[in-house]
C-alpha cells in the first residue's frame, strides 16, 4: 500500500514539474528581447511573463477564441488606439466627403424642384389666353400638322419670310427720310446752309426734319400694320381672298396703301422735279418718274413682307414656339446639369466606399499588428504550444463614425424618376418652327 502511494506521488510530481516547465519562459528569450533582439516585444515583456503566469494559474488549454482578463485587457488597449485612430481619419477623410455628397443632393433637390416648376408652368396663348403646357402643345402639334398637310396639298398660304429680308426693305423704306427732309426743307423755305443761324431757322429745320421722319416711319409702319392685318384674307394661292367676308374693308384698306405708296413716290419724284436741271426736262421727269417707281415698289414689297409671312396659323405656331423652345432649353440644360452633379456624386461614393475599406483595413491591421497582440501570440505559443502564428479572435472596433458617415451618405434615394426623361417626351416634341 505505502509502495502504490509513493509511485502515486512520484508520478503527480512528474506531471507537476513537466507542467512548469512547459509554462516557463526560457532565460535565452527574455535576455534577447531586453536587448531587443525579441521574441518577445521590447515593451510587453513584464505583460508577457504575466500573460504565462496567468496560464499556469488556469493550468488548462483553452480553446483559442476565449480571452484570459490579462489577455483582453492588453487586446482593449490596442482597440482602443485603432478605435481613436479611425476616428480621427474619418473626421479628416469620411466626414468631407460626406459634407460634399450632401452639398451635392441639395443642388440636385434643387434643380429637381426647378425641373418641376417648369413642367407646371403656365404659357400665354395666341389670343392671350393662358394655358398649361401640355395644352400648349396641343395646340402647337395642331398648327404643326395643319401647315404640314395644308404645304403637301399645294397651299402657299403658310409661306415665310425671312426675317433678314423684312429689315433689309424696312431699311430701304427707311432711307428715303433724307429725301423728304429736303422736300419739307424746300416746302418750309429752308435755308439748310444757315439752318442753325437764327432760332427761327433752327425751328424751321428741325419740323422739317419731325416731318420727314413722321412721314417715312407712318408710311412704313402703315405698310407693316396693313400687311400683317391682311394675312387672314390670304388665298391658298398666296394672294388676297377677295370673295371672304370683310371684302370691302380689304379693298377700302388695299386702296390706303396705294395712295399712301403713290403719294410717297409722288412726293420724292417732286423734289427731284424742283432740284433738276432746267434745260434737261425730259430727263428729270425719266429719272423723278423712275424713283416713284422705286419708291411706290419698296413700299409695296414692304407690305408684301408682312402680307406673305405665314398665317394666322403661323402666328400661333409663332406665339407658342418660343415659349417651349424656352422651356425645352431650360429644361435641357438643367437636366444636363443634374448629370454632372449626379456624376460626381458617384464619384465620390466611390471614392467614400474606398477610404472606408482602407480606414477599416488599417484599423484591423494596427490591432493585429500591435505589440500588445505580439505579446499575447507569444505568450499563447509558451503556454499552449501553439505557434506563434497562431489565430486570435477578431478585434472589436467600434467604427460608430464610419458606419455614421456611411448611413448618412447611403440615405440618397437618388434623382426623382419621374423627372427622368428623354428630350423626346413631353418637353421636346414638336417644336419646330415652320419655315
Amino acid at each position: 500500500m505505502t509502495t502504490t502511494r509513493t509511485n502515486h506521488d512520484h508520478y503527480r510530481d512528474r506531471d507537476r514539474d513537466r507542467d512548469r516547465d512547459r509554462f516557463r519562459i526560457p532565460l535565452g528569450q527574455t535576455l534577447t528581447s531586453v536587448v531587443g533582439l525579441g521574441p518577445m516585444p521590447f515593451t510587453k515583456i513584464v505583460r508577457c511573463r504575466e500573460l504565462v503566469g496567468e496560464a499556469r494559474r488556469i493550468g488548462r488549454d483553452r480553446p483559442a477564441e476565449e480571452w484570459t482578463n490579462a489577455e483582453d485587457g492588453l487586446r482593449r488597449a490596442a482597440e482602443r488606439r485603432a478605435d481613436g485612430w479611425a476616428r480621427t481619419q474619418a473626421a479628416r477623410t469620411i466626414e468631407p466627403t460626406v459634407a460634399t455628397i450632401k452639398g451635392l443632393q441639395a443642388e440636385v433637390r434643387f434643380i429637381e424642384h426647378r425641373l418641376t416648376a417648369l413642367g407646371e408652368s403656365r404659357y400665354v396663348g395666341p389670343h392671350g389666353e393662358s394655358c398649361t403646357r401640355a395644352e400648349a402643345h396641343e395646340r402647337h402639334s395642331e398648327c404643326s400638322e395643319l401647315v404640314a398637310t395644308q404645304e403637301r396639298a399645294g397651299s402657299r398660304v403658310h409661306r415665310r419670310v425671312s426675317a433678314r429680308v423684312k429689315r433689309l426693305l424696312l431699311g430701304l423704306l427707311a432711307l428715303d427720310v433724307i429725301v423728304l427732309t429736303f422736300l419739307m426743307a424746300k416746302f418750309l423755305n429752308v435755308d439748310l446752309h444757315r439752318a442753325f443761324v437764327s432760332a427761327d431757322s433752327t425751328l424751321r429745320a428741325v419740323t422739317a426734319l419731325l416731318f420727314a421722319v413722321l412721314g417715312t416711319v407712318g408710311v412704313a409702319l402703315t405698310m407693316k400694320l396693313f400687311g400683317r392685318r391682311h394675312r387672314v384674307h390670304r388665298a391658298a394661292h398666296g394672294g388676297w381672298d377677295l370673295a371672304g367676308d370683310g371684302r370691302r374693308t380689304l379693298v377700302a384698306e388695299l386702296v390706303l396703301c396705294a395712295v399712301l405708296a403713290v403719294a410717297l413716290g409722288v412726293a420724292m419724284a417732286w423734289r427731284l422735279v424742283l432740284d433738276g436741271p432746267a434745260d434737261e426736262r425730259f430727263l428729270t421727269a425719266v429719272m423723278a418718274a423712275l424713283f416713284a417707281l422705286v419708291i411706290g415698289a419698296v413700299s409695296y414689297l414692304s407690305y408684301q413682307s408682312e402680307f406673305s409671312d405665314g398665317s394666322m396659323v403661323t402666328e400661333a405656331i409663332d406665339v407658342l414656339a418660343p415659349q417651349l423652345h424656352g422651356t425645352h432649353r431650360a429644361e435641357a440644360a438643367l437636366r444636363a446639369k443634374r448629370e454632372i452633379l449626379l456624376q460626381q456624386a458617384v464619384r465620390l461614393l466611390a471614392q467614400l466606399a474606398r477610404d472606408d475599406a482602407r480606414l477599416r483595413a488599417e484599423a484591423h491591421r494596427r490591432v493585429v499588428e500591435s505589440v500588445q497582440d505580439k505579446a499575447i501570440r507569444y505568450a499563447r505559443s509558451v503556454h499552449q504550444r501553439c505557434g506563434y502564428g497562431s489565430a486570435l479572435p477578431a478585434p472589436r472596433l467600434s467604427l460608430d463614425d464610419l458606419d455614421l458617415a456611411l448611413s448618412q451618405a447611403g440615405s440618397w434615394t437618388g434623382p426623382d424618376p419621374a423627372l427622368v426623361q428623354d428630350d423626346g417626351g413631353a418637353g421636346g416634341e414638336g417644336l419646330a418652327v415652320v419655315a
